[in-house]
């Protein structure tokens, strides 16, 4: 091969330490594929240099690209463009790769395959409401830390769509968007990252998230309404708690729930007007 056959992109904004906790999982020689066979991409929306000084001293054999600043989506964008790889493979920065995630994507390739859906865990595990972490332990999600797709057919559907502001839906939006197109997706549990538990925001902040989910729903109708939203979201946050040994954070997490509501109705409209209103742009 005249180049790596995976491109591993990182994308990042302010979070050294769990970046530097990821980076490790892919240095050369700690996985167990030859170092030449892939490159990392250090894709940086931070608003310091600190993750650049990062990459420079600590990790030199990664590549640091400065990301748009607009979202995780355009920043996973800007990564793969820079990227040289037959295949790239997303892991986001608080992710702990395997040290068999790019063998076992490497043993897994078939020519009629374009998009590989790793396998991610919480050893940990999530033992509170206010904690949150994504699994996939038998494929059907496609979440954006952990899976491989043919650089060409990545091309071809255009990418993630940077239209997507925050860290939500985004990569809901890109399954929908392959699965629409025809592209075959394959499941590979030797492909594994752990994903550690992460603290929930409260409240108005949590709220904040729901802006790409009104997105979402407008480009890929229907259309619910603001009552079905508010339904769906109160059923999902006390479902939660009602799953967890009770404790203090099973207060906290009640008593975030009316602000959260209280906040999605208030921006309801404005969010609905604006998601209208970008849907019609091309991204």
């Amino acid at each position: 091969m005249s180049g790596p056959r995976f491109s591993v992109i990182v994308p990042t904004r302010d979070r050294n330490d769990l970046l530097s906790l990821c980076l490790a999982r892919l240095a050369p020689g700690s996985q167990t594929i030859a170092a030449e066979q892939y490159e990392v991409i250090v894709t940086d929306d931070s608003a310091s240099e600190a993750a650049r000084a990062l990459v420079s001293s600590v990790f030199p054999w990664a590549r640091w690209v400065p990301g748009p600043r607009r979202g995780p989506a355009a920043n996973r964008n800007s990564g793969a463009a820079s990227a040289t790889g037959e295949l790239v493979v997303f892991i986001d920065d608080d992710c702990l790769p395997e040290p068999e995630l790019l063998s076992g994507y490497a043993a897994a390739l078939r020519a009629d395959v374009a998009v590989y859906e790793g396998r991610i865990t919480c050893r940990d595990g999530v033992t509170s409401p206010m904690q949150t972490a994504p699994e996939n332990l038998t494929g059907g999600t496609l979440w954006s830390c952990n899976f491989a797709m043919r650089r060409e057919a990545f091309a071809r559907i255009g990418g993630f769509d940077a239209r997507f502001p925050l860290a939500h839906m985004e990569d809901v939006d890109m399954r929908d968007r392959i699965l629409a197109a025809g592209l075959a997706v394959e499941f590979i549990p030797g492909a594994s990252v752990d994903h550690p538990p992460r603290r929930l925001p409260w409240g108005a902040r949590l709220a904040r998230m729901h802006q790409a989910g009104v997105l979402y729903m407008v480009l890929h109708p229907p259309i619910r309404g603001l009552p079905w939203f508010l339904q769906n979201q109160l059923r999902a946050r006390v479902s939660r708690v009602l799953r967890m040994p009770f404790s203090l954070d099973s207060l906290n997490a009640l008593a975030s729930v009316p602000v959260e509501l209280a906040t999605i109705a208030l921006r309801w409209r404005h969010w609905l007007t604006w998601a209208r209103s970008v849907s019609r742009d091309a991204w």
